[in-house]
């Protein structure tokens, strides 16, 4: 006698972002964590120091904890999101040098 597979059970997955917060970023810091199974995301932003005009501040707003798992789904989600934005308007240039030039 044998066993029928268990069949997949849907589930429906409600998006609620009443309680989200919004921040501007433009730099992050990734790091694992001291679990193995943990990589850590800091997000702020990058300024300017009044004080000092040769030294930048990176100010963390938010750090936030995800499992390797979510950490890797997250990586290929943003690829993905990045290749989408490139096919539209043309690529992303990260050495700030070049940028300037570009505007």
């Amino acid at each position: 006698m044998s066993e029928a597979a268990p069949q997949a059970q849907q589930v429906q997955v409600t998006l609620r972002d009443d309680k989200a917060k919004s921040l501007y970023s433009n730099v992050s810091r990734v790091a694992v964590g001291p679990q193995a199974e943990e990589v850590i995301l800091d997000l702020g932003v990058m300024q300017q120091d009044p004080a000092k005009q040769d030294q930048l501040i990176m100010d963390i707003s938010t750090r936030v904890y995800l499992s390797v798992f979510a950490a890797k789904k997250l990586a290929l989600t943003l690829s993905q999101a990045i290749q989408r934005y490139e096919q539209q308007f043309g690529q992303v240039e990260l050495a700030p040098r070049r940028r300037i030039k570009q505007g």
